[in-house]
């Protein structure tokens, strides 16, 4: 299981994450369900570098400080800059799915000297009018992430397997009232006018049974990154990271592996 430690940032926070692995910093940021269920993607990626995984603010352990977060990108994106300054990281290599994704293009076009390499997976944040996908808001609340995976019974699998029953579906509601916050009602969150300010190498990862973030929305986000690239996770639906874990992170650590400035670094 992911071990939690506790940091008090500059900000008066406390950020609870993971860390485990040796090498070169990666920080991933989760997506709407925070980090459950991350536990296999976390020790592929520890394999290749040293990887922090933090809870996000109003997600998990976190939940209380949803309301000190504007529905914007900049408090995040200066949390997470704090995050890195207490970590004593001036760069770091970036991660993130879903919700994530769009906090990790944040810092990147906002902060674009902290991030070497970043890597978005089903990305939030852009909205296409003749492609909209569904809306993860407007489903059952007694199985509202069922949309969020390619097959049903797989919440049943990731989400209350091993729990009790209510204690995790609350933490379910919660996440996912934490990830409305920045993307309900429309999730356009105006990263579009940001995105050319990414210098990073960036990939963009879409998913083959991805109904929130259907196929038509990876080569948009690439075509706003200069110099990006994309491919398509096939088997899998928005969270990769749990469904095929050691997929997403052999895609992740790929990528950044494959970087020159990483190769000879």
């Amino acid at each position: 299981m992911m071990e939690f430690r506790q940091l008090i940032t500059i900000g008066g926070l406390t950020v609870h994450y993971a860390r485990a692995g040796q090498g070169q910093p990666l920080l991933f940021l989760h997506g709407m369900l925070g980090l459950v269920a991350f536990d296999s993607a976390f020790s592929f990626l520890a394999e290749k570098f040293d990887v922090i995984a933090p809870w996000a603010p109003g997600w998990g352990p976190a939940k209380d400080d949803l309301d000190r977060m504007d529905p914007g990108p900049l408090d995040l994106t200066l949390h997470h800059c704090d995050l890195l300054d207490a970590l004593q990281l001036k760069r770091t290599h970036l991660a993130g799915t879903s919700v994530g994704a769009w906090m990790a293009a944040e810092l990147a076009a906002i902060a674009p000297a902290r991030v070497e390499c970043l890597v978005l997976v089903n990305p939030l944040g852009l909205w296409l009018d003749d492609t909209p996908g569904e809306d993860p808001f407007a489903v059952h609340p007694g199985m509202p992430s069922e949309i969020l995976f390619s097959a049903p019974g797989l919440r049943k699998k990731y989400i209350l397997e091993g729990r009790d029953k209510v204690d995790a579906h609350v933490d379910e509601l919660l996440a996912l009232r934490a990830s409305a916050k920045f993307l309900w009602p429309i999730p356009d969150t105006g990263i579009s006018r940001r995105l050319h300010r990414i210098k990073a190498p960036t990939l963009v990862v879409t998913s083959a049974l991805d109904r929130i973030v259907p196929a038509p929305y990876g080569p948009t986000w690439q075509a706003g990154i200069v110099g990006s690239q994309y491919m398509e996770l096939v088997g899998t639906g928005h969270v990769p990271e749990m469904e095929r874990p050691a997929v997403f992170a052999t895609v992740v650590s790929q990528f950044i592996l494959a970087q020159p400035q990483t190769r000879a670094s």
